[in-house]
């Protein structure tokens, strides 16, 4: 049975069947190889255990990250270690611990949940001994810090193959250009002082590299519109980055703060101005089917909420719980409608913007 599985896996990755049909070949030898099949109220029991997952439309969207309680137990263990010789020695006695990690449990067993925990902690400890080395908070410092997050990330993907170091590093990418950018400008300051001295600008050098990053992360949807391959995977964590930063920095530019608009007072208009801003991000989400683009939005939308129920002196004996159930439904509305929303904006589009996005599940 094992190499069946394997097998379709594989046709499945390639593109030569779709989830459904590998869902129905399992069935089908395994009825055919005599496994027990069971009748009445356990006839469900007789389908495969990852059956439900191909009934729910969009449900390979985000990557997989456990395929038993094996890699929770050795993510667990990673997390306890690392965490223990960070407390005990340094940052940087923690880098060669997850190399040897990463060569045990990813190139060797290739477990993605742990994949994921080192590339993070790689992350972490990267950026706290490069931030202990170069010291300050300015332009200068960040690019030193993400001149080293991209050295990393690029030699550990190269070793490892892990998508989501691939994504970081594209990130990181990014986040050196933005720095740059900064220090060309001579503006080698904290960046508190920099938000509140010039915050459109840094809101629009922002902007303009989010786009170019969410543009990356379109291009690998584009490659992978099925979304059987990793190509997917690293599509997922680049819109899981890209989608906060542009409504943020959009805010910035709006506003004229550092993103958190909410902050200062913010009258009912600029409210009605952050719920259209957000709005646009979920559209964007419902075309591309990325619903990382929801949830970006949706502290924003119930402060705006909540800024417009004082505003209009409604009386409401508890506003927090009134924006918990309001942003809740709409939560729950646009997640349960998510497919016929998709049809409704998608098939109204052009076929040069059909043809790149996921198809439309019914």
């Amino acid at each position: 049975m094992s190499d069946v599985v394997s097998f379709l896996k594989v046709a499945l990755e390639r593109g030569v069947v779709d989830e459904p049909t590998r869902q129905r070949l399992l069935a089908l030898h395994g009825e055919l190889a005599g496994t027990p099949a069971a009748g009445g109220v356990f006839a469900e029991l007789s389908q495969p255990s990852d059956a439900d997952d191909a009934a729910i439309p969009g449900a390979s969207e985000a990557p997989r990250f456990i395929r038993g309680f094996h890699d929770i137990l050795i993510t667990i263990g990673i997390v306890i270690a690392l965490g223990g010789l960070w407390a005990l020695a340094s940052a940087i006695a923690v880098i060669p611990a997850i190399i040897v990690l990463a060569e045990w449990f990813v190139k060797r067993q290739r477990l993605a949940l742990p994949a994921f925990t080192l590339t993070v902690m790689l992350v972490a400890s990267v950026g706290v001994v490069v931030e202990a080395a170069v010291g300050g908070g300015g332009s200068l410092a960040g690019a030193f810090l993400f001149l080293a997050q991209v050295a990393a990330l690029a030699l550990f993907y190269w070793r490892y193959r892990v998508p989501v170091a691939l994504a970081a590093m594209i990130w990181a990418g990014f986040s050196l250009a933005f720095f740059l950018i900064l220090a060309a400008f001579g503006a080698d300051t904290k960046m508190d002082s920099l938000f509140n001295t010039y915050p459109r600008l840094i809101g629009v050098i922002g902007l303009v590299l989010t786009l170019g990053m969410f543009a990356v992360a379109l291009r690998f949807d584009a490659a992978d519109r099925m979304r059987v391959t990793r190509r997917s995977d690293v599509a997922f964590w680049l819109h899981l980055a890209a989608a906060p930063l542009l409504l943020y920095s959009a805010f910035a530019i709006l506003f004229g703060s550092d993103g958190f608009w909410w902050s200062d007072k913010p009258s009912a208009a600029e409210a009605m101005a952050a719920i259209g801003i957000v709005t646009l991000m979920v559209l964007i989400g419902i075309v591309i089917d990325r619903r990382a683009f929801v949830t970006s939005g949706l502290i924003s939308l119930g402060a705006a909420l909540a800024i417009i129920t004082r505003e209009i002196g409604v009386d409401i004996s508890s506003i927090t719980a009134f924006v918990f159930l309001a942003v809740g439904v709409i939560v729950l509305l646009l997640g349960s409608g998510w497919q016929q929303l998709r049809a409704l904006f998608v098939e109204a589009m052009p076929e040069a913007i059909r043809s790149r996005v996921p198809p439309v599940q019914r």
